[in-house]
């Protein structure tokens, strides 16, 4: 405690340049904060995608899988199980409020376990094949409730019927789907799904569109045994040909493709770090060479080296530590904030939560960095003529 009247001195000394670089350093914690949670955000939503889920889709580009493939697969050694999915987009009112309805057959409920849809989801849609279900942020984009319904709109002639609008009605709501947060790069399908049923497409679409899907799901028992399968499965079917991948993979190049985010951030957490650093070495350096007449005061005192070390690095360690915890704050509310923002659709961003974690690491940094800072000037201080000092000299 003795120390506390001498630091709140050196603080108080320039309380303008004091609250500045208090103002700095906690707009540089919150950037670093925000990052490392955006990082985590990133990194969390390609640790959803397992390793032993596979994604099957038609190669080259040719759009469509024939249904039939389904059956083959289930019988490749180490196949768990084996589902369909196809997206049909289009609008609903107009051009601007785009949608995309994903049918799942049956078989998902094996293939994609982790899907969050209950036993008695499945049984409603199986037993309501006009209907739907809406993750958290697809029903908050549309402010729907079970019951309402929804139209889909596409070209005219999608239906058997010739028309090209789709109804459908709400029968509830369930979670987003791992690996499918908003802004991880994920399709627009999984990041805001609507789920349906493959058999009502299938007895209401164009009958040139029937018995193929755009992906086939595949489950396997053990992780270790996910690229046997894949090589098998590319093996059997060459008319037309398809691929294969782990869906963690698929996910990582996914998340990868246009920027690489995860690695983004990373540089602008670091980046946010090193002005902290700078900030603090900078402001220490100049307070101690202020005061060197005060720490030769100091030293004839009977104030030894490790006294004037303890009140230096306390002196560079309290406003660090304090813009730290107001920073990690800051960076909580942003994520609070993009998450809201997310959740309405407005922005194409992943749920950023600040873990303990993330203030563990703000404390510890602030520790290192004012540790760091008040090395040189240490430096200095023991090299100073304490008796040319106090003489003015």
């Amino acid at each position: 405690m003795k120390f506390v009247p001498l630091v709140w001195a050196a603080l108080r000394r320039n309380r303008t340049e004091s609250v500045l670089t208090l103002l700095a350093l906690t707009v540089a914690f919150a950037l670093f904060g925000t990052m490392i949670a955006l990082n985590a955000a990133y990194e969390r939503a390609i640790r959803d995608a397992r390793t032993d889920r596979l994604i099957v889709a038609c190669a080259f580009d040719c759009g469509a899988i024939p249904l039939g493939y389904r059956e083959q697969i289930a019988r490749i050694a180490g196949v768990t199980g084996v589902g369909g999915q196809l997206w049909l987009g289009g609008h609903e009112q107009d051009e601007r409020h785009p949608i995309t309805v994903t049918f799942m057959d049956e078989g998902m409920r094996s293939a994609w376990p982790e899907l969050p849809m209950s036993a008695a989801d499945w049984q409603a849609l199986d037993a309501a094949p006009a209907g739907i279900f809406l993750t958290r942020r697809a029903a908050a984009r549309r402010n729907v409730r079970i019951g309402d319904r929804v139209t889909l709109t596409t070209a005219p002639g999608s239906r058997a019927d010739g028309g090209g609008t789709w109804f459908f009605t709400v029968l509830g709501f369930i979670p987003d789907p791992p690996g499918g947060r908003a802004g991880t790069g994920a399709p627009q399908w999984i990041a805001d799904m609507i789920v349906g049923n493959l058999r009502y497409f299938e007895n209401s679409s164009d009958l040139q569109e029937r018995s193929t899907v755009n992906v086939l799901r595949v489950a396997v028992d053990r992780p270790e045994h996910a690229r046997a399968v894949c090589r098998a499965i590319e093996a059997r079917f060459t008319s037309p040909a398809v691929y294969c991948v782990p869906a963690r993979e698929d996910a990582e190049e996914i998340a990868d493709a246009n920027i690489n985010m995860r690695q983004i951030s990373l540089g602008i957490g670091a980046a946010g770090l090193f002005m902290i650093l700078f900030l603090c070495a900078n402001g220490i350096a100049e307070s101690v060479r202020e005061r060197l007449p005060e720490f030769g005061v100091l030293k004839t005192m009977g104030y030894g080296d490790r006294r004037i070390a303890l009140l230096v690095v306390l002196e560079a360690a309290v406003p660090t530590v304090l813009a730290a915890l107001i920073g990690s704050a800051v960076a909580q509310g942003i994520g609070a904030f993009v998450a809201h923002l997310a959740l309405k659709g407005t922005i194409d961003m992943p749920e950023m939560r600040a873990s303990p974690a993330a203030f563990g690491w703000a404390l510890a940094a602030a520790l290192v960095i004012a540790l760091s800072s008040a090395v040189a000037p240490l430096n200095r201080i023991r090299r100073t003529d304490v008796a040319a000092v106090v003489a003015g000299r």
